[in-house]
């Protein structure tokens, strides 16, 4: 294990994977409580449904790897990311519509930024693979459960524009650090897909 705790773009991986699910269960968590109150007051029922735009992120991430293939993974974060930060700042229009719309950007990004730290993993690690994949879920799963918790506290000083305001600085956070620990990866390189889920 200590290893791979040195070897540096595995790390800034890891923190990438924080960041990607940190934005999509803050998003997702705290935009029902923006739609559940007025001017919306939308049902349960109707939350429910805002869910399904994740189909959306489904449909595009499949076609995700050949680009991220072509143009790289710092690249392919950076796009990632500024999706969902747009998806997030859409989300602040006061249009039900506009904010599903934001919605579908957002967890659009998320798939796609998940594909791409993930895929990246193969490309920094020659061994103990599983043993990264298993590193870098941890992290994943703690950015979400960071990103359950954290923004309740901005919510009650500064509702959901304070929470919009922290996810979109954790999904720059996020591209900050590819951009500054990742190094490009020739498209041929033997790469690995875990399983890891969003």
């Amino acid at each position: 294990m200590t290893h791979l705790l040195r070897n540096r773009r595995l790390v800034a991986t890891c923190a990438v994977g924080f960041c990607v699910l940190f934005t999509q269960v803050a998003m997702f968590t705290y935009v029902t409580f923006h739609v559940a109150a007025p001017p919306y007051s939308l049902s349960t029922i109707a939350l429910g449904w805002l869910f399904s735009v994740y189909l959306v992120g489904a449909v595009v991430t499949p076609f995700s790897g050949r680009w991220i293939d072509i143009y790289g993974h710092r690249v392919g974060i950076a796009s990632a990311m500024a999706i969902g930060g747009g998806g997030a700042l859409l989300t602040l229009v006061p249009s039900l519509t506009v904010i599903v719309c934001g919605l579908a950007l957002c967890a659009t990004g998320v798939f796609v930024a998940q594909a791409t730290s993930s895929s990246y993993i193969g490309a920094v690690t020659t061994q103990d693979r599983a043993l990264a994949v298993g590193l870098y879920s941890t992290f994943y799963y703690a950015g979400g459960s960071v990103g359950a918790a954290l923004p309740a506290a901005l919510w009650t000083r500064g509702g959901w524009p304070a929470c919009v305001a922290l996810i979109v600085a954790v999904q720059a956070a996020g591209v900050v650090i590819a951009f500054t620990q990742w190094s490009a990866v020739p498209p041929h390189h033997d790469v690995l897909l875990p399983d890891t889920g969003v």
